[in-house]
């Protein structure tokens, strides 16, 4: 292992010498035999002989020689000491940098400045010692510790003294300090053995608050992309960051493809604050093209935001524009997001008047979209109701009054939610175009807390039984489906939905609502706090059917007296285990409308297990017709010991496809296998892939295989392509174990 040296301190500047035998000649030369130690404040030098000259302050040294100060210790046959000009030179020498791991051996090493090592015929390694699993020789290698890299002439990389890269010359970081140079080279190998992916970056460490990434990124059939970042810090922007891509000629399709990302944030003061985000790209597919190794891209709408907020409690203040850029061509006009150019906002947070609570919020936003483009090179044009922009005036305020006790709680509260909207770009209709409509909504919540003392196999549990009422009251308000969804989406049907008092996101819809909200959790908890199991059920019951939708379609839904029943559950065995549930079910037609169950496992010994399905159906009770999705989701990494360890992920399509319904070729939309082996010197993943890439916005049934193969030569590089990235976003709870790391 790496000892770090720490002489004691001698508290003058005195030289001290001692020796088990010494002889002083008239010209004032000492020679000192056996067992010989030089020490000046921390720095310690040992040898069996020395030639000491006071007078010249210098000293020759011989046999065993070592030379010891705070964090370093140098090593040799013969050493020459110059205390005049504070240098240092040894002959056969080995030499250690133990606080950074770093140690290598030298024919000849000179130490001409204070933390600055000239050395002739060098090697270096990270490795621990009596291990030189890799090494760099060097005919002429400089360390300079103040500065915080070195640099290498006529460089061999070499494995088990056996040289495998060469580079005439090598310029290296030995801490953490930014440095100016290439980055690791990434590469990815497909399933034809070829190259899909190469990458060489440089860093430009420009100023201390800004820098850049140069990156020759060559992908297999496209040719040579070219990505830039530059990454700034600064009292007024903030911190941001530019990403910028381009491929002057693509070899398949012949085009230009680019990629612009901006985001930066930050704070102007204790109360003024910003946010920008700017996204564009040249096609949807070039995120699956010009990154094959990373995991499928999914977005269809690339956001560009800027935001510019003021605080000051209890007010909140912001002005929002934002649009989007839709890369998927398949998705029509009408079903585009709207642009908020801009949206303003004004809050008033909870503040408490005795026991009230009270909030306010006020918010003018203008939304527009595009009413006519071309898309798959046919021409559309929006008309009706979604061809309609508009500005809306949104004022929302809620009095509460909670009250909580250990037993439990209720909290009553009245909301007043007003809209008012003026509505253009559509044809003349003889609608109201300054509509406006406002409503009241009473929520009574309360809920119970009950506990008991139980024992089950053998532990002592906690038991609670936690029933739980929700009752929301809102009046109808008509001709709402006139006006358009501009940010408004039906509330997604999760266990925690029963008890939002709604039934939309957004600001579009006031839910015409008088239901209760049912539902009673019950928990087991240990003596030290752990909860070991829960589960929960509930349900909605109607007073009227519900005649606010989102569009103009005709839901049976909407006339039904209850909603369907939702349950979850999680069982936590130990720590590491937790296996969970979620059930909705549709008692009216008598089938499972949501599953969704799994596993997962993770220990401090670094093993993970995640296994889950998800399987949502859909029917239509008047044509009798139905929609189903099922997916399989396993992943895995496992350490077999402190060095090797196997991974693995697959997602499947599981739906069981009616015979005239068309099918993937294969039901394995990604998948990846690999393993992992790592010692004090190195580590390697070697990951096997293979991924469905999309296409127009779907799955494809041209499956891309690929080979990955990453190495780390431990405190110096990684050479290969970037596999921790990879599992990250594969496998459940991934992070890269430490094991041998310092």
């Amino acid at each position: 292992m790496y000892l770090v040296a720490t002489p004691q301190t001698l508290d003058s500047d005195r030289i001290e010498a001692e020796a088990d035998e010494g002889t002083l000649t008239r010209a004032g030369a000492i020679t000192l035999e056996g067992d010989v130690v030089f020490q000046r404040y921390d720095q310690l030098l040992r040898a069996d002989y020395a030639q000491w000259y006071p007078e010249q302050r210098k000293a020759n040294l011989e046999g065993h020689v070592s030379i010891t100060t705070p964090g370093m210790t140098l090593g040799g046959e013969e050493a020459t000491i110059d205390d005049n000009a504070g240098t240092i030179e040894l002959n056969r020498s080995a030499w250690v940098i133990a606080e950074r791991h770093l140690r290598g051996t030298a024919e000849q090493l000179a130490s001409p400045e204070n933390e600055i090592l000239t050395m002739q015929g060098a090697t270096l390694t990270f490795c621990e010692p009596g291990q030189n699993d890799w090494d760099i020789a060097a005919s002429e290698l400089t360390l300079d510790q103040a500065a915080g890299f070195g640099t290498a002439w006529h460089t061999r990389l070499r494995v088990g003294e056996v040289p495998v890269l060469y580079l005439p010359y090598y310029r290296f970081p030995i801490d953490d300090r930014r440095l100016t140079g290439f980055l690791d080279p990434s590469l990815s190998i497909n399933g034809m053995g070829q190259a899909e992916d190469i990458q060489i970056p440089f860093y430009l460490n420009i100023a201390p608050n800004f820098d850049a990434t140069i990156t020759a990124h060559h992908v297999l059939d496209h040719g040579l992309l070219w990505e830039n970042q530059l990454r700034h810090k600064s009292e007024l922007l903030g911190d941001g960051e530019l990403n910028y891509g381009i491929l002057g000629n693509d070899e398949q399709t012949g085009e230009e493809r680019s990629l612009v990302n901006y985001s930066q944030s930050g704070n102007w003061g204790k109360r003024w604050s910003h946010e920008l985000l700017y996204n564009n790209v040249s096609d949807d597919d070039y995120f699956s093209d010009m990154n094959p190794s990373a995991s499928v891209y999914r977005s269809s709408h690339l956001p560009r935001r800027g935001r510019i907020s003021y605080t000051t409690n209890p007010f909140k203040a912001s002005v929002l524009a934002e649009s989007f850029q839709t890369t998927d061509e398949d998705i029509s006009l009408s079903n585009r997001p709207y642009r908020r150019l801009p949206q303003v906002s004004l809050s008033y947070e909870p503040s408490t008047y005795g026991l009230l609570n009270v909030e306010q919020t006020l918010q003018v936003t203008r939304f527009n979209r595009e009413s006519s483009a071309i898309i798959n090179d046919s021409q559309q044009t929006l008309s009706g109701r979604a061809a309609l922009n508009g500005d809306r005036v949104v004022s929302d305020t809620r009095i509460a009054y909670p009250m909580t006790q250990p037993y439990g709680f209720f909290t009553p509260a009245l909301d007043y939610r007003y809209r008012q909207y003026h509505l253009y770009d559509a044809e003349p209709t003889g609608d109201d175009e300054t509509p406006s409509f406002g409503a009241p909504r009473l929520t009574l919540d309360g809920g119970l807390f009950f506990e008991r003392e139980t024992r089950l196999l053998g532990t002592d549990y906690i038991q609670t039984l936690e029933p739980r009422l929700l009752y929301a009251y809102s009046p109808y308000r008509a001709d709402q489906q006139d006006i358009p969804a501009f940010d408004t989406k039906a509330t997604s049907v999760t266990y925690s939905s029963l008890f939002t008092g709604d039934r939309f996101t957004g600001s579009d819809r006031l839910a015409d609502l008088n239901q209760i909200s049912t539902g009673v959790t019950t928990r087991y908890i240990r003596d030290d706090g752990f909860e070991q199991f829960r589960a929960g059920v509930g349900q909605i019951w109607y007073f009227r059917d519900r005649e606010v939708t989102i569009d103009e379609s005709d839901d049976e839904y909407l006339q039904r007296h209850s909603s369907s029943t939702l349950g979850e559950a999680e069982w936590n065995p130990t720590t590491d285990w937790t296996v969970f549930s979620f059930l909705e079910w549709d008692s009216h037609d008598d089938y499972l409308r949501q599953q969704r169950y799994g596993i997962r496992f993770r220990d401090n010994e670094n093993h993970m297990l995640s296994i889950s399905s998800t399987q949502n159906e859909s029917r239509d009770p008047d044509s009798e017709s139905s929609y189903n999705t099922h997916q399989v989701d396993a992943s895995a990494f496992w350490a077999i010991n402190d060095r090797w360890a196997l991974f693995g992920r697959q997602l499947r399509d599981l739906k069981d496809y009616e015979i005239n319904e068309p099918k993937p070729v294969d039901p394995v939309l990604e998948s990846l296998a690999g393993f992992e082996y790592q010692n004090c010197c190195w580590r390697a993943q070697f990951t096997y892939r293979e991924s469905s890439p999309r296409s127009s916005g779907e799955f494809t049934t041209d499956k891309r295989y690929g080979f990955m193969l990453s190495i780390q030569l431990k405190g110096l590089t990684t050479l290969g392509s970037g596999t921790d990235t990879l599992l990250s976003e594969s496998i459940y709870g991934y992070s890269r174990r430490q094991y041998h790391d310092y």
